[in-house]
Order: C-alpha cells, then structure tokens, then sequence
C-alpha cells in the first residue's frame, strides 16, 4: 500500500464512536512536546503526554488545537506517557458527530469565537504587524 492510499484512507475513515465503557477518551492537543509526544487536555481538564501512533507520524501532523482520540491503555511505555493518539479528527468528523450527538459538550466546536476560525490562514510571524493608522501615518512622512 503506497503513502498516497494510506493517506486517502486516514482520511476517508469514518470516525469511531465512544462506546459505554471503553478506554478510549477525547481529548484537544495543547502542543507538541518532541518525539512523536504530545500535550492532551481531556474533557474532564486532565492533562497528559500521549504517543503518536507509528501510523501517523509521516501523514498527519497533529498541532494544537486539533483533537484526537486517545487510548490511555497502550502506549504507555514510561511513566510520564499516558496513553497513545489512535486517531486524529478533521472537521468532517467532527461535524458528523456533533450532527449525532456524540460530540462532547465541552469540546463544541459551536463555543468558539471568529478567532479560532482564522486559525486556517497562515500568519507569517516573522513580519511585523502594522495597524492601518501607523501605515497611513508612515505613508505622509
């Protein structure tokens, strides 16, 4: 299977549902922290470090902000890790599950402000931001 298809298949899948009892937990991505390990907040506010599946490494590239579905009973190969990223939600998925109702409440993507929404534009923070009063002061000198 070549890395075109595994891609199309990640993001093809449909999302997996939480059943009553299972492991497996929400969780929103607070920053990557080095090797394959990232910063998660759950939906009850506890924070972890969690592995990226092998899987993944290469294809997805999870920054904060995004969530993921976490498995805390694997992955844990040390101490400080607290499980392992089974799968990562795009918008889609998302969507679809709020649209079924099995979205958590306190991850809606209804709460968030016009802030958020500009996240997918690219700010170049290398350049300095200038207001348009300071352009308009500049421009008369």
């Amino acid at each position: 299977m070549g890395r075109k298809q595994l891609e199309a298949d990640i993001l093809d899948a449909a999302p997996p549902t939480i059943e009553p009892g299972s492991k497996q937990r929400y969780a929103r991505v607070l920053g990557p922290r080095g090797n394959h390990q990232h910063e998660v907040e759950f939906t009850d506010g506890h924070r972890t470090l969690v592995t990226l599946q092998p899987r993944f490494r290469h294809i997805v590239w999870v920054k904060r902000g995004h969530f993921v579905l976490v498995d805390p009973s694997i992955g844990t190969t040390s101490e400080k890790v607290g499980g392992e990223i089974i799968f990562v939600y795009f918008p889609q998925h998302i969507k679809q599950l709020e649209q079924a109702g099995q979205w958590p409440a306190e991850f809606s993507q209804k709460k968030k402000n016009d802030e958020d929404e500009d996240d997918l534009l690219f700010v170049n923070n290398n350049r300095p931001v200038m207001s348009e009063t300071e352009s308009e002061s500049s421009d008369e000198e």
